[in-house]
């Protein structure tokens, strides 16, 4: 598959609504019944990107790249932080049958 980003003409640090918005743009210059393939081709680059979990697999899993991987783990083990249990909760699960 070829580069989504490049495919869509975006940054790779581009958010959603900048995907969003230059895929509307797509869609509007190449419909699917005139242009069948390009239309497919921007359809699959898009979903590949357009939320950002759909990024982050993508950058992990097509691009491979070492730095990535390392930012993709750094990434979602500070995510991983922010989403701790109290101690509240963990004591009221501990205590359930």
């Amino acid at each position: 598959m070829d580069d989504p980003y490049a495919l869509l003409g975006v940054p790779d640090d581009a958010d959603d609504e900048a995907i969003r918005r230059r895929y509307l743009e797509l869609v509007r210059q190449f419909s699917p019944e005139h242009h069948p393939e390009r239309f497919a081709a921007i359809r699959t680059a898009y979903e590949s990107l357009r939320e950002r979990d759909a990024r982050l697999r993508h950058r992990l899993f097509e691009a491979g790249k070492k730095e990535t991987v390392d930012a993709i783990i750094e990434e979602v083990a500070c995510r991983s932080l922010r989403r701790r249990i109290s101690l509240k909760t963990l004591l009221s699960l501990a205590s359930r049958p």
